[in-house]
């Protein structure tokens, strides 16, 4: 708790519900290193955006900021060096205390904190794990076995029954759907028994079952993308 004040008081911002903590395509000049709250992260597809990530204490973002190649630096550098621009908008879903990280205090931080090093590390290469997964997903025609597909890769290699911690906000975007597609997607796998809804939980009665659902409703997009 003592070493979570000290950065905080050295680098910390609060933000409010609600609040931009910057929008896509402005400059990039810090990332940012969530200690309290959650965060948003947003992309404009479209003309509409789409939710990408929640995100929880403990978790980086606006990474883009640490890039090297003369980027990532101060506001008046960035006007003559050529700034990397923001690749998503950040809204705080709730008040929320957060690291302000230039490229230099990041290198600071990962000197001085192996822990918070590590986790940032851990965290960087699930992401990319989990950015393949979601492209797997996108790829996938049909509404409902994106879902199904979401579910099984969070299940993991479960067999019996699973437990799911995630919303319907948190479920939509990882397959690229607005809220209330995914809202009506599993309810209607509740209806077929295949899910329970439990608070802010998804409950997988028979892991088994759902995993020969997602081999049928496969089938049945492969057949309807080559009939078209």
């Amino acid at each position: 708790m003592a070493e979570q004040a000290r950065l905080i008081s050295r680098y910390g911002r609060r933000v409010s519900a609600g609040e931009t903590i910057f929008r896509e395509g402005e400059p990039a000049s810090e990332a940012f290193l969530v200690q309290e709250g959650r965060i948003r992260l947003l992309k404009r597809v479209r003309m509409v955006e789409r939710s990408l990530l929640l995100l929880k204490p403990g978790d980086l973002f606006g990474e883009t900021a640490l890039l090297g190649d003369g980027r990532g630096r101060g506001a008046d550098e960035n006007r003559a060096g050529g700034e990397v621009a923001r690749n998503s908008t950040a809204v705080a879903l709730t008040d929320a205390t957060l690291l302000v990280l230039g490229r230099n205090a990041f290198r600071g931080l990962f000197e001085n904190y192996p822990g918070i090093a590590t986790r940032v590390i851990e965290q960087l290469i699930f992401r990319v794990r989990d950015a393949e997964d979601q492209i797997e997903i996108m790829l996938l025609r049909d509404t409902q076995l994106k879902v199904v597909s979401a579910l099984l890769k969070l299940a993991h290699r479960a067999t019996g029954a699973a437990e799911i911690a995630m919303s319907p906000v948190e479920l939509s975007s990882r397959v690229g759907l607005d809220v209330d597609t995914v809202k009506r997607t599993v309810q209607r796998l509740r209806e077929q028994q295949y899910v329970r809804i439990v608070g802010e939980r998804i409950e997988i009665p028979d892991v088994e079952a759902l995993r020969r659902l997602y081999v049928l409703l496969g089938t049945k997009d492969e057949i309807h993308g080559e009939s078209r």
